[in-house]
């Protein structure tokens, strides 16, 4: 029996179908209790090409039909004085035409399941109490300003070759597209600016070909699309721009199927604000190739996966354990509220590049300039092949990079200059290739780097040589710089850097290996302030040491360091104490500290060494160690007058060096004056004993006394009479010369010795 409506406009287009005469017989029931379709009506297969005229449904009627049944009394079917919000199932139907309920105000739910829209739904400006697509296929829905007071649910849904536009939508509840597949490739897939959700939006396990986009949306729970695959290669697969969640933002792993959130495009995240938590553990994605943009700059990242500019997240940012990238992860000028783990990451731009034209241009496999982490910053065995770069970076809590693989060779793989971190920051066992720059760096507790490998340094292509494996300069580190042999040896082919740099505790390079021979130096520690310095590399630096300027209060080195291959320039170096303190009787280790000191001058007069090394021991009241070294500077000290002195004149200054030396130790060994006056004075007295002197007046009959007469040439302070009485010839009068000329010099050497003493008493 057909069922007819006399002067409504469907009258002329033929009979009702079966399903619109279910869809009227519902109408028909006045129930407030739902009735569904006769479970006899097998399910509709939304994707088949032909369909049963009875499964057909005519837009115009539906939507004519559901205004209808509010403005006519006769055919109202629900009271207004039920508080219940009551559904309409439509199910198993074929939709032709499109349904209009533009600016409609319907109190019901709408629930389509396994239905079929040849046609976009037009839902603009409409008013529901909620709406619900099932196992639905439509292409795309045109749904701005819609407004509903529940949930919107498009679960198990397909849009083909349309827009799901629900921009500046109100949606009460949640938005819920599970399961759903939306395709529009090479354009927009959901078009939701200024959307507002008053629960969650759900897209669990959501395939998506086109672009997600909804910048300026309000969601007040989650935004969760975990298990999701979103592909617009080269372009934004998600644009969230301004983007605010009361919740997290989850785009991790479904928990049901384990399957990982993928993406082929760019997560477009700037000046976002979210709530929670930004998790992606375990999220794989892949950038594709867009082309330049005219007046891009060359410090944006062009292969991006992730840009979150400027944005904050009050929870952690979680990229970690399987999480891999093909593109640059950028979060520049953003605030982590929690921490940030990267921790098992894989970011690989190497396919980008060749490693020739990287150095040129490097890559970015990270970029977070100027990011706040109020938390710790995680990125424990990380595998990037491409720079990261985090400048100005401040992190609350701890920096880990331990058993990471950076790859960058010859570039700088870790730009980290001016990068401040509250308590450590450490990099055990990591392999480095390329430069680590942490100029400027601010550290509250430890930089360890215990058994790191630093390898193949950044090449400055300006200086066109190759840069510091390790740069410090002016870095400020609270506590202790270990660059030392852990499980491995640590070692670094470039400089290590640490120019300015200062160190609260402990400067410690035990069983390192330094300096490959590419650089000309292998540490420069040139004005380095620390506690502690502990100089112990395994074997000889391939490079120059440079400490000149440096301070500290306690030294440990050994004979390695100084065969270091460019030398040890240790002027104006001073220290304090040595680590192992010297004994009295430890002659042969101030002996050996003498050679390394002779050794690294090259040849050059440098008397600082040598003052610094005589004030520790004298210090240490080893009185005896400090003379032997004052010696040493002073031997170095006519070698150097001899070579500026013209060549005809220089044995005279050698010959006075080996008298000085050989007589009183250049003046510090007094004692040995006295001894050799003592030998003067009997070889004298033996001499004259045989060799009796003529005395000069006859008349006056002078006792001859050979040891008077030899003291009284010998000591030029004291006149005992004897040498104006006594005239000497022949080879006696070359004997009274050189006694007073022995006299004169070995009295003003003791007098100097004296005086040199009550200077250091005082």
């Amino acid at each position: 029996m057909e069922h007819r409506v006399p002067g409504r406009p469907w009258d002329n287009n033929g009979p009702l179908t079966a399903a619109e005469q279910r869809f009227d017989e519902l109408l028909r029931q006045g129930r407030s209790e739902v009735r569904r379709s006769d479970e006899s009506v097998r399910t509709l297969d939304v994707h088949a090409t032909n369909f049963a005229r009875e499964r057909e449904i005519r837009g115009d009627y539906l939507s004519r039909r559901l205004i209808d049944s509010l403005e006519e009394g006769g055919w109202r079917p629900f009271s207004k004085r039920s508080a219940q919000q009551l559904v309409i199932p439509i199910e198993n139907a074929v939709i032709t035409g499109q349904v209009d309920l533009r600016a409609a105000e319907l109190p019901y739910l709408l629930e389509f399941v396994h239905c079929r829209f040849e046609h976009a739904p037009d839902l603009r400006q409409t008013r529901l109490a909620g709406l619900v697509l099932w196992h639905c296929r439509f292409p795309g829905i045109n749904a701005r300003n819609l407004s509903v007071t529940n949930d919107t649910v498009l679960r198990n849904c397909n849009s083909i070759g349309g827009i799901v536009d629900i921009a500046d939508a109100d949606l009460g509840g949640s938005l819920v597209l599970n399961d759903s597949e939306l395709r529009n490739p090479g354009a927009r897939a959901v078009y939701g600016d200024r959307l507002s959700v008053g629960g969650a939006l759900l897209g669990i396990r959501l395939q998506v070909a086109g672009e997600i986009r909804i910048p300026g949306a309000k969601v007040g729970g989650n935004l969760t699309l975990s298990g999701g695959a979103l592909r617009n290669r080269g372009r934004y697969a998600l644009n969230g721009t301004g983007i605010q969640i009361g919740g997290s933002l989850r785009l991790d792993v479904d928990p049901l199927t384990r399957r990982p959130f993928t993406v082929a495009g760019k997560i477009f995240l700037p000046s976002a604000h979210i709530s929670g938590d930004l998790r992606m553990r375990d999220a794989v994605l892949e950038p594709g190739v867009s082309p330049p943009r005219r007046g891009e700059s060359k410090y944006d990242d062009p292969t991006s996966t992730l840009i979150a500019d400027r944005s904050e997240v009050r929870g952690d940012v979680q990229l970690d354990q399987g999480f891999r990238s093909g593109g640059t992860i950028r979060m520049v000028s953003a605030t982590v509220g929690g921490d940030l783990r990267m921790s098992g990451a894989q970011i690989d731009l190497g396919w980008l590049r060749s490693p020739r034209a990287s150095v040129e241009e490097p890559l970015r496999a990270v970029h977070i300039d100027g990011t706040q982490v109020l938390g710790n910053l995680e990125a424990t065995k990380v595998e990037f092949r491409g720079q990261f770069r985090m400048t100005d970076v401040r992190v609350g809590g701890s920096f880990q990079v331990n058993k990471a693989k950076l790859d960058g060779p010859r570039t700088d793989v870790l730009l980290a200059s001016r990068v401040v971190v509250g308590s450590n920051l450490d990099a055990r066992d990591a392999d480095i290739t390329g430069s680590m720059q942490l100029q400027g760096a601010q550290v509250g507790a430890n930089l360890d780097l215990r058994s790191a490998y630093l390898t193949k340094p950044a090449w400055h292509r300006h200086r066109m040589a190759y840069k510091a494996s390790l740069d410090l300069r002016a870095a400020r580190i609270e506590r202790d710089l270990v660059c030392a042999e852990g499980s491995r040896k640590f070692r670094a082919e470039g400089t290590v850097q640490l120019r300015r740099a200062t160190i609260g505790r402990q400067l410690n390079f035990w069983g390192c290996v330094l300096g490959d021979g590419t650089s000309t130096t292998a540490i420069n520690a040139f004005g380095v302030v620390t506690q502690e310095l502990t100089l112990f590399p395994s074997e000889p630096p391939r490079g120059r040491v440079t400490l000149r300027q440096a301070q500290c209060e306690l030294l440990a080195d050994n004979a390695e360091l100084w065969d270091a291959t460019g030398g040890v320039d240790v002027e104006d170096f001073s220290y304090e104490n040595f680590t192992t303190p010297f004994e009295i009787a430890d002659h042969d280790r101030v002996e050996e500290r003498l050679a390394w000191l002779r050794a690294t001058t090259g040849g050059k007069y440098q008397p600082g060494p040598y003052d610094q090394l005589a004030n520790v021991f004298r210090g240490n009241g080893n009185e005896e160690h400090a003379v032997t070294v004052l010696i040493e500077k002073q031997l170095r000290r006519y070698q150097a007058i001899a070579k500026a002195t013209r060549p005809a004149f220089r044995w005279t200054v050698r010959l006075w060096s080996l008298l000085q030396r050989i007589t009183v130790s250049y003046g510090y060994r007094p004692l040995r004056a006295l001894a050799w006056l003592l030998l003067f004075g009997v070889v004298g007295t033996v001499w004259f004993s045989f060799h009796e002197l003529v005395p000069i007046n006859q008349d006056d009959h002078p006792v001859w006394n050979p040891l008077l007469y030899t003291v009284d040439q010998l000591v030029p302070i004291i006149n005992l009479g004897h040498d104006g009485m006594w005239q000497a010839r022949g080879h006696s009068q070359w004997i009274t010369v050189l006694l007073i000329a022995a006299g004169w010099i070995l009295a003003t050497t003791v007098a100097a010795g004296i005086s040199r003493g009550l200077r250091r008493e005082r």
